[in-house]
């Protein structure tokens, strides 16, 4: 009886391991748009209509998002507070930092070796990882990327002090910095540029790059 009960209890244990690894940003199309839209505030319409044309382009699914998720899609897109869509990216925020977490990373990796033989992902690394992936890809990618190195190297940067120490222009320079925020890999305060806080604890990410 108390072995069957083990079992079932690791059972239910890894469905719900699944169930909020489905959820994450890195894995699923839907939360990773709710979730980009929140870490930014809002984004501008033509951004994601490129970025996400599914959702945004098709009238039929952006009214339904916007019904379902409580989703302002004007000329900035922005989920509205206290709706669904806010609420599950608060949520995905708080799953991200469970999966995270050393201590259950360890005593839920230990319970499911079979499951997860080399452990259960670090979700909030691996979607460092996705973003800078899809940053990568972008048409000014390559010049954000740079970009972002530097800012890391340095700690904070301006506009002007990137423009010199990278020998760009102030152009190539805004448009990079505008990939790095819309990525939530850097933030603005009145001093400069400084690195996500994701960034600056897996900015070993950066090196293949």
């Amino acid at each position: 009886m108390a072995e069957r009960l083990k079992v079932e209890v690791k059972k239910q244990l890894s469905n719900f391991i699944e169930a909020l690894m489905a959820l994450a940003p890195s894995r699923n199309y839907v939360t990773q748009f709710l979730y980009l839209v929140k870490i930014n505030g809002s984004i501008d319409y033509r951004i994601l209509e490129e970025a996400y044309p599914d959702i945004v382009k098709d009238e039929h699914v952006r009214d339904a998002f916007a019904k379902a998720f409580g989703i302002s899609f004007k000329d900035k897109i922005y989920l509205e507070p206290g709706k669904y869509g806010d609420f599950l990216a608060g949520f995905i925020d708080k799953v991200l930092r469970l999966f995270e977490d050393p201590e259950f990373l360890s005593k839920a990796s230990s319970l499911l070796k079979e499951e997860y033989p080399q452990g259960i992902p670090n979700l909030a690394q691996e979607w460092l990882e996705v973003r800078l992936e899809g940053l990568s890809s972008q048409a000014y990618g390559g010049s954000a990327i740079k970009v972002l190195k530097e800012i890391v190297r340095v700690g904070r940067a301006k506009t002007e002090e990137l423009e010199r120490s990278l020998g760009m222009c102030r152009g190539d320079v805004i448009e990079a910095v505008n990939l790095l925020k819309l990525y939530g890999l850097v933030k603005e305060d009145p001093y400069g540029f400084v690195p996500s806080e994701d960034l600056r604890k897996y900015q070993k990410l950066l090196e293949g790059l």
